[in-house]
């Protein structure tokens, strides 16, 4: 059976050394330094592998279920859940005006990876709550900020996002959820929500909704899309818990994967709820929880990818098979252990760039959306977020793709042995499977990264991000040969993409088929370049480390560099030929003879 190990010193490497966390002084970094930052990485760390690890694999096999009384989680997860409030952990990274502890947001990225890696349900259930939290916080009411803040910030009250219903996924325009006024200032929500993520369970005593539903007076579309929020026990003035809501669990979905993390059917039968925001400005506010959303959904996805990664590795440094091609390395026993192979160290090799790469890229995003909110120049702010709202849909989309290749290239480490539960890699790639799916498929997260955050801006923020990577390249130091090649390859992969944009987005303009057509690919091939942009910054970030003391991490930091920029970087020149296709050939035959 697997066991998650959490990733220490790939994780301080990131955060103190490339990118500087601990020696940041702007609002909200000024409590924090570097060994601060090292001893939450550790102490965060054990907790997620002892206690929310340990039950992963039961949580799996016994899954959440439906009771009289409403979801009971999995074994194991109340008890861990009351050890994650206890350890003021949900609180980490909140206002201290709201109980908080004031931490920068990108902490709580940090926990993400590791509860995700350890267990991927458990991590399911705090997903929401950052996001729930700003948006009651930025839009709610004084009497609903002080009603429910305090609870959500210290982890007593979960929290749950209601938007899918059977007739409508991302296309929210055509919900038909219903909130009548009440005559009293509140609301009675009328109608049904599927695929809605821990809306009930038995590990905290009170579970909040968002949940977006019209008015009566609401124009079609998303324009007349209002916000609510519906508690599962409503609650008095002096925060005191009341009677149970008029909404009810009807089934839990039977699933591929993420089987601890109740997935549930929740009828709305006139249940009270608070209208959060202005009427019929519900998407405007819900995007802050969506744009926190991508972001987990690429940091979750890096966890499960890099558990999966390092117990295949440990696997393949002990299965005997075969002799090396180029003779015997262990000449002592039957045979060599397979990581000696050349395919097996190409699937290890593989997923340890994109999981490395894919975590930088991560942290880098969150740290700017810090920035975004902290940063003292007014004009360094509108940057960093025009760089987040540009790359959340690039991390959600190209980290999850990513993702579920890197688990299945463990399994294939295992050989037969990966298809046996016993083993725990088929579990990796069931769960890890769903997370493609949340949040928008990756097909719509490309249509909104190339349709809004690229053609509808002009390609500005894009331009951004173009300058960052050459920037990055123009401050390498070209007479290292180990830098001066990983430059050389993301200078022509920047050159490329700069070329193809300037050909292309004119095309995109006029052509919103051929547009649509390209999107993935051109956010895929983003992605790429994305991540060789953060493996030139760590590369030349050890590269330093080494000249000062020898390491074989930091060594292995460098090589790895090399293999992303030899082996992966060359996708984006593939996936640039794939966008100038156009839309001809995929569109060819028509609907109605296909």
């Amino acid at each position: 059976m697997v066991d998650y190990h959490p990733p220490y010193e790939d994780l301080k490497f990131v955060l103190n050394d490339v990118l500087g966390v601990g020696a940041l002084d702007h609002p909200g970094f000024d409590k924090l330094d570097e060994d601060l930052l090292s001893s939450i990485v550790d102490a965060f760390g054990e907790f997620a592998a002892k206690e929310i690890g340990s039950c992963n694999a039961e949580g799996d096999r016994v899954g959440a279920s439906l009771g009289p009384e409403g979801v009971l989680s999995a074994p194991g997860f109340a008890q861990a859940y009351t050890g994650f409030v206890a350890g003021g952990w949900p609180a980490l990274t909140c206002r201290e005006a709201d109980g908080g502890e004031g931490m920068p947001g990108i902490l709580y990225s940090l926990m993400e990876e590791m509860l995700s890696g350890a267990n991927l349900s458990f991590a399911m259930a705090p997903l929401i709550s950052p996001g729930a939290y700003r948006v009651i916080r930025e839009h709610g009411t004084d009497e609903i900020r002080a009603r429910y803040l305090p609870k959500i910030v210290s982890g007593e009250w979960t929290t749950a996002m209601s938007l899918t219903e059977p007739q409508c996924g991302s296309a929210l325009g055509l919900l038909r959820t219903r909130a009548e006024p009440d005559g009293e200032g509140a609301y009675r929500i009328l109608g049904t929500k599927m695929f809605n993520s821990w809306a009930d369970h038995d590990m905290s005593e009170n579970v909040v909704h968002l949940v977006l539903a019209r008015l009566p007076d609401a124009p079609e579309g998303v324009k007349g899309i209002s916000l609510f929020l519906v508690p599962k026990y409503l609650v008095g003035p002096d925060g005191t818990l009341g009677e149970r809501n008029a909404f009810a669990v009807g089934s839990l979905e039977k699933k591929l994967g993420v089987h601890a993390s109740p997935t549930c059917v929740t009828n709305f039968d006139g249940a009270t709820g608070y209208l959060i925001g202005k009427p019929h400005r519900g998407m405007a506010a819900m995007f802050v929880i969506m744009n926190h959303m991508r972001l987990a959904s690429g940091v979750c996805a890096v966890g499960v990818a890099d558990a999966a990664y390092r117990n295949a590795l440990t696997y393949t440094k002990d299965r005997l098979a075969g002799r090396s091609v180029s003779g015997p390395k262990y000449p002592e026993l039957p045979a060599d252990p397979i990581i000696v192979h050349p395919d097996v160290r190409r699937m290890l090799m593989t997923q340890r760039a994109i999981v490395e790469g894919g975590r930088a890229l991560c942290y880098w995003t969150s740290l700017t959306l810090d920035l975004a909110e902290a940063h003292p120049d007014a004009e360094q702010r509108a940057a960093a977020d025009a760089l987040v709202s540009l790359l959340t849909p690039v991390i959600k989309a190209f980290l999850t793709d990513r993702a579920f290749e890197c688990a299945d290239m463990a399994l294939q480490c295992f050989g037969g042995h990966g298809f046996i539960w016993e083993n725990g890699a088929e579990q990796y790639l069931r769960d890890v499977r769903m997370l493609r799916l949340g949040e928008g498929t990756s097909g719509i997260q490309a249509m909104d990264f190339i349709g809004r955050k690229v053609v509808g801006d002009d390609g500005r923020a894009l331009g951004l991000f173009l300058d960052s990577v050459a920037g990055t390249l123009d401050a390498l130091d070209t007479d290292d040969d180990d830098l001066a090649g990983l430059g050389r390859d993301l200078r022509a992969a920047l050159e490329t993409t700069v070329g193809l944009v300037r050909e292309e987005l004119p095309r995109w303009k006029s052509d919103p088929e051929r547009m649509a057509a390209a999107s993935l690919d051109f956010l895929t091939l983003i992605g790429y370049l994305a991540l060789g942009f953060l493996w030139v910054r760590m590369a030349a970030t050890a590269r330093r480390g080494l000249a000062s003391a020898g390491s074989a991490f930091l060594q292995n930091k460098i090589h790895t560099a090399r293999f992303y920029g030899a082996y992966l970087l060359p996708e984006v020149g593939v996936l640039a030929a794939r966008v100038r296709a156009g839309a001809e050939a995929t569109m060819a035959i028509p609907e109605t003879t296909f």
